[in-house]
């Protein structure tokens, strides 16, 4: 296990770097509690795991490919402009939004990554829409570990049938974080880390393919777990924005438990290389369904 002694960090000089507004405390969504949601397997249909295992097996055909169309995104400034989304920081107070989540850490400090790097937790919601006679918005909180490569997905809300996706939103959060708070090269991302999964289905999955356990690309769980809720958004997010991240591919998924019982993964990625033997591209443009 890596040990690491994390000197204060001055939020005076990230003052400095940016300009950016501190909001109120009470207007920023709670970090998510660490409490484990039991796996709930009636919830599911009988061939979700099967769907989940083909759609996988089709976004690993085209990450090996590398054939789709990059999309063009919005510019954060458009995001927030026209678009009227809110993207916001963490309350710069709280130094707890400087660090990853504690069941993210467990494993960042097991890995010798230094978690004693600012995490920056930025949060990015749209604008209320009203569905089924309710307003909602669709909510997405990342932390990026700009100098460590990292980003740790920590709640992600988004409304059906909304055009903007998490894959989309990170993708450009983390270009801004890197060029414009820590200066870093935003082609330095290798893991992906979903914190704190309580979405059932995924759960159910990690439960039957194996928890505590590596996966690499060949392999059912490897493609149940990517094709998963909390799997796909990471293959967007490779195929649709290697414009800014660079063009990458998975190495593995590995799946374990936080120590309060909460179930995690993360996805570490390696360089691209074409293969030897593509297939063709059958699909482009794929529309983000993460």
């Amino acid at each position: 296990m890596h040990f690491s002694v994390c000197l204060t960090f001055s939020w005076a000089l990230f003052a400095l770097v940016t300009s950016r507004s501190v909001p109120e405390t009470s207007n920023l969504p709670a970090r998510r509690s660490y409490k484990s949601i039991t796996s709930a397997p009636s919830l599911l249909k009988r061939d979700d795991y099967s769907d989940a295992v083909a759609k996988g097996k089709d976004l690993w055909a085209l990450l090996q490919a590398h054939c789709d169309k990059e999309v063009v995104d919005p510019s954060l400034a458009k995001l927030k402009g026209e678009l009227k989304w809110d993207v916001i920081d963490a309350d710069e107070e709280d130094a707890d939004d400087s660090e990853p989540a504690d069941g993210s850490k467990e494993k960042l400090d097991e890995l010798g990554i230094n978690t004693c790097t600012p995490f920056w937790q930025r949060y990015a919601t749209s604008p209320f829409q009203l569905v089924d006679g309710e307003s909602i918005r669709s909510q997405f909180s990342n932390s990026y570990g700009t100098q460590v490569g990292v980003i740790i997905a920590e709640d992600i809300k988004r409304i059906k049938g909304s055009p903007i996706a998490w894959s989309t939103v990170t993708a450009m959060i983390w270009q801004d974080t890197c060029k414009n708070v820590d200066k870093t090269d935003p082609k330095s991302l290798q893991y992906i880390f979903q914190d704190n999964i309580v979405n059932p289905e995924t759960k159910v999955f990690i439960d039957k393919v194996g928890m505590g356990k590596t996966f690499k690309p060949g392999q059912e769980g490897f493609f149940a777990l990517l094709g998963s809720v909390n799997g796909k958004g990471t293959a967007y997010l490779l195929l649709q924005h290697s414009g800014i991240i660079g063009k990458k591919t998975i190495k593995q998924i590995v799946t374990y438990k936080a120590e309060d019982g909460a179930y995690q993964m993360y996805l570490e990625f390696e360089e691209w290389k074409p293969a030897t033997a593509p297939g063709p591209c059958t699909s482009t443009n794929t529309p983000n369904d993460d």
